[in-house]
């Protein structure tokens, strides 16, 4: 008896880190930008499958809307030199606040969602 809940408790810890957590992101999280940035780069620490991966970036006013408007062009690509990273073509964004939200697919299967923010300031 002791000996399976051991061996449901490794499970379950091995299970929770089974799944693709973000290394790195430009814009960073939490950044304050002086311009709206072409791209959203996104680092993970697991190889991710083509397709299957979104990225949306909207108005952190919109956080409780049923729908955001979405500033992302495109669908996101896995970098072909780095397949770790994920890449978001942006159209222009104004000054404000905005919400990264994803949802990447590794290799292994599973599916990992996460959110970042950053702030494009007001020209003087």
């Amino acid at each position: 008896m002791i000996c399976a809940i051991a061996l449901i408790s490794l499970l379950a810890v091995h299970s929770a880190f089974a799944h693709a957590q973000l290394t790195m992101s430009t814009p960073e999280n939490k950044a304050s930008l002086k311009e709206s940035p072409a791209q959203v780069d996104l680092w993970f620490n697991e190889l991710l499958d083509e397709g299957f991966n979104a990225v949306e970036v909207y108005p952190a006013a919109e956080l409780n809307a049923k729908q955001h408007t979405n500033m992302v062009m495109n669908d996101p690509r896995v970098d072909e030199k780095s397949q770790n990273h994920i890449i978001a073509r942006l159209k222009p964004l104004q000054p404000g606040d905005y919400i990264v939200d994803y949802r990447v697919l590794s290799r292994d299967g599973h599916t990992a969602p996460g959110r970042i923010t950053f702030t494009i300031l007001a020209s003087k």
